[in-house]
């Protein structure tokens, strides 16, 4: 049984085979340790962190992965030219010309996107279910689906609000208290890209929160382990925890 398996969601007959992983970002607050090594490349469980969450993804039977690249994308694409193929996955690189943001960067892999995928961040663990991401009861238009988490101090992330699994507000300034927040971990519509501007254009400030305007965006709370390395105090403790969390899964 997977760790967070305790998941328990309506199943629904979408097979997801592809996911995008957001890689672009200049990790400023981590220092002196993304001068040379992009954020998802540092080591975590003596390996790229980015490993970790391709092997996740993977263990649920994605087999197409695409990294959307920006800062020293160069070293992320050598990281992943046989990586990939070498285990059996099929990994491309896309580098973005300008920062675009998170819904930019998107839009400029449009091509590339499946009608429906998994989109998520690159520095972040959040091991939630993805079938019962996928899973979420939702009507007909959706066009996206969201994967939460409660912490005990919200704001450093903004908080999620929602009626039922339809996600009713997204709030960026928020207290210091407990509160549901976006993991980074979505199952999208390639509709979705009609809801992108012109860049900079920010899925999490400009595209979600028009889209909940319209009754299409769903979510669920997973009570899955979850860690964001942008900060060095995170970094740290990822690196401590990671690799006891994965060696409790069988």
């Amino acid at each position: 049984m997977r760790d967070d398996e305790q998941c328990v969601l309506p199943r629904c007959d979408m097979k997801l085979e592809q996911a995008v992983f957001l890689v672009g970002g200049r990790g400023t607050r981590l220092g002196d340790l993304t001068i040379k090594t992009p954020k998802p490349l540092l080591e975590v469980d003596g390996r790229p962190f980015l490993d970790i969450l391709i092997e996740r993804a993977a263990s649920y039977g994605l087999r197409r992965f695409l990294l959307l690249t920006g800062y020293l994308g160069e070293a992320i694409a050598d990281r992943y030219r046989t990586w990939g193929a070498e285990r059996g996955l099929e990994i491309k690189c896309l580098f973005e010309p300008t920062p675009a943001g998170t819904a930019g960067a998107l839009s400029f892999a449009a091509a590339d996107l499946d009608d429906v995928f998994m989109l998520a961040n690159g520095d972040t663990l959040f091991a939630v279910d993805l079938e019962a991401l996928a899973g979420i009861p939702t009507s007909e238009g959706w066009l996206g689906k969201v994967a939460l988490r409660r912490v005990a101090d919200a704001s450093r992330y903004g908080a999620v609000c929602l009626d039922g699994a339809r996600v009713t507000s997204f709030c960026a300034s928020v207290e210091a208290e407990p509160a549901l927040i976006n993991g980074g971990v979505y199952v999208l519509r390639r509709e979705i890209l009609g809801w992108i501007t012109q860049p900079p254009c920010f899925l999490e400030t400009q595209v979600f929160p028009a889209i909940v305007a319209t009754g299409q965006l769903f979510a669920q709370e997973f009570d899955s382990y979850f860690i964001d390395i942008g900060i060095p105090e995170d970094l740290a403790r990822a690196r401590r925890e990671i690799p006891v969390h994965l060696s409790r899964r069988e």
